[in-house]
C-alpha cells in the first residue's frame, strides 16, 4: 500500500529519518551525457555515541544537493567512511515546507539525534510513512533504479540522511569519527521517458520471548520495552505497540512467536518492480506474498536464508501488478537462540526482543519499489 495511505496510528509516531550531505555537481565520464552526479559529504565528522548505556546512535544530517532543475534519480551510492560501524543509512527528501525546521535542527552541520524520527513536519511523523528516497544496508552497493524507472527530486529539495551506527562493532579503544558521503546520479525530468519509482514499506511486529532456560530481568516484556525507550526513544516503544495494533494483534499482551506476520490491504493500483528485505541479527527468513492462499497467489520476495550482511534488493524478472483491495503478507522467521551464540550479542543481557531501532532489537520489514498506475 502507499505510504500516504498507511494506518493513521503511525502519523502520531515520530520517525526515524536520515539526512544527507550533498555538494556540488561533478561530471562523470561513465554516465550518459545527460546525467549529472551530485556528490555530498557530511559537513563535519560525527563521533557516534550511545544513549543511556545503549550501543546504537541514530543521527540525522541535512545537506543541499544543489539540484538546479527538476530531475529523476537513476542511481544512489552511499559511501560510508566507517563501514564496520554502519547498520544502515536512509535518505529522505525534504521539501520547502519543512526546510526551515530541518535547517534549525541541523545546527550548521552538527546534525541531531533521530531515534524514533527526525521530528520535522507531519509528513515525517513515522518511519513507516516517510518518503524514502533510497537506503543502504550491508551487502548493498549502488542503488540502481530498474531500467525505465527513476525517482523524482525537485529543484531546491534537500535531503535528510539518517545514519544508524552500531557501536557493538566498534574496534577496541577509541570509537572513530565518521564523515560519509553520497553520490546521486540524475537526469533532467523534462523530456525524460522514465516511469516514477516510489517506495512502499510492509512491516510486521516482532515478539520474541527469551529461549527456554534463559532468564533475566529483561526477559519480562514490559521491562524490555522500558529499556528500549531509555536506549532509543519513547516513540520507538510506541511504534512496537502500534505495529501490533495495525496488524490485528493485542498491543498490550501479544503472543510471543518466532514467526512475525502481517497482512496489509493495498489502497491503490501499483506495479511492483523490486523488493528488499530487512531484519536484524536474529532473522532467518523473509517472504512477501501477494494474495496468499488464493489461486492468484504470487511471491513478491523470498529469502529462505536471510543474511544480514547481504540485504541486496531483488529486481523482479517480470513486474507484478497489485490492485486496490489486494493483500500483501509479510512473514519473518527468527532464531532467538542466536542471541546467546553470536559474538556480537552473546555478552548482552538476555531480553524479550521486540521491534526496535537498536542492532540488538529486531525488525520485520519489506521495502517495495513500485510504480503507480491508476
Amino acid at each position: 500500500m502507499s505510504q500516504r495511505a498507511r494506518n493513521t496510528v503511525f502519523l502520531l509516531i515520530p520517525t526515524l529519518i536520515l539526512s544527507i550531505f550533498l555538494g556540488n555537481a561533478v561530471s562523470n565520464a561513465q554516465t550518459s551525457p545527460a546525467s549529472t552526479v551530485y556528490v555530498a559529504q557530511m559537513t563535519k565528522p560525527h563521533l557516534p555515541q550511545g544513549n543511556n548505556g545503549g550501543t546504537d546512535d541514530y543521527h540525522c544530517f541535512l545537506i543541499d544537493p544543489k539540484v538546479t532543475q527538476d530531475s529523476l534519480i537513476t542511481q544512489v551510492e552511499f559511501q560510508p567512511q566507517q563501514k564496520m560501524l554502519m547498520h544502515h543509512a536512509i535518505m529522505f527528501l525534504v521539501g520547502q515546507k519543512d526546510l526551515p525546521e530541518a535547517i534549525r535542527l541541523d545546527n550548521n552541520g552538527e546534525g541531531w539525534p533521530c531515534f524514533g524520527g527526525m521530528g520535522i513536519g507531519s509528513s515525517f511523523s513515522s518511519f513507516l510513512t516517510s518518503p524514502w528516497l533510497s537506503s543502504w544496508a550491508p551487502g548493498r552497493d549502488k542503488d540502481i533504479m530498474p531500467a525505465g524507472y527513476g525517482t523524482p527530486i525537485a529543484k531546491g529539495d534537500r535531503i535528510v540522511l539518517q545514519t544508524h551506527y552500531n557501536l557493538l562493532m566498534a574496534p577496541p579503544g577509541k570509537v572513530p569519527t565518521d564523515q560519509s558521503r553520497v553520490l546521486i546520479t540524475a537526469i533532467p525530468a523534462k523530456g525524460a521517458h522514465l516511469k516514477v519509482l516510489y517506495t512502499d514499506l510492509v512491516a510486521a511486529p516482532v515478539e520474541l520471548a527469551c529461549p527456554k532456560g534463559i532468564t533475566g530481568p529483561l526477559c519480562n516484556r514490559g521491562k524490555s520495552l522500558i529499556d528500549l525507550a531509555q536506549r532509543t526513544s519513547q516513540s520507538t516503544a510506541l511504534e512496537a505497540e502500534a505495529l501490533n495494533l495495525e496488524c490485528g494483534k493485542n498491543p498490550v499482551s501479544p503472543t510471543p512467536s518466532t514467526v512475525s506476520t502481517c497482512d496489509q490491504v493495498i489502497k491503490q493500483n501499483e506495479l511492483v518492480v523490486k523488493a528488499t528485505p530487512h531484519m536484524h541479527l536474529l532473522g532467518r527468513s523473509l517472504q512477501m506474498i501477494l494474495n496468499p492462499g488464493t489461486p492468484g497467489q504470487k511471491i513478491l520476495l523470498d529469502r529462505p536464508n536471510y543474511n544480514f550482511d547481504d540485504q541486496s534488493p531483488t529486481i523482479l524478472k517480470q513486474p507484478i501488478q497489485i490492485k486496490a483491495g489486494d493483500t500483501v503478507r509479510i512473514i519473518c522467521k527468527y532464531d532467538p537462540t542466536l542471541r546467546q551464540k553470536l559474538p556480537i550479542l552473546k555478552n548482552l543481557p538476555p531480553r524479550y526482543v521486540t521491534w526496535g531501532e537498536g542492532s540488538a532489537d529486531e525488525m520485520c520489514l519489506g521495502v517495495l519499489g513500485v510504480a503507480h498506475n491508476g
